[in-house]
């Protein structure tokens, strides 16, 4: 019996660690975005807020959206452009499926994933 029970504790243990929460996702756009092209080459960490995250299709899964400025207008690595200063603010819909980014847009103009226009 209180083999058994022990068993059933850890059972559920490992099940409820195993749930994906608003909290997860989170976590998971923020460093995202930080490491991503656009923010990495200059953006302002101060900027950097999570506006709403929203469950969306299946359990763990969610958008996540994101708000941030950088120095200059632009997206990506922009290293071998001219660039004038001019701060921008940034908009990315983040969707993430328990801890796997499988969308990252910013502006609905530029996909983050893949580093290429979408319009």
């Amino acid at each position: 019996m209180y083999r058994s029970t022990i068993i059933l504790i850890i059972l559920t243990m490992a099940c409820i660690s195993q749930v994906y929460t608003a909290e997860d996702a989170e976590k998971d756009a923020l460093e995202f975005i930080q490491k991503a092209p656009t923010f990495s080459f200059d953006g302002i960490k101060k900027s950097l807020q999570v506006t709403a995250i929203e469950p969306s299709g299946c359990d763990g899964c969610f958008t996540v959206t994101v708000k941030f400025t950088c120095r200059s207008a632009g997206y990506g690595n922009r290293t071998s452009l001219f660039l004038v200063s001019r701060p921008t603010e940034h908009t990315a819909l983040i969707h993430i499926q328990r801890g796997t980014i499988t969308q990252a847009l910013i502006d609905n103009q530029w996909d983050e994933l893949n580093q290429k226009s979408v319009t």
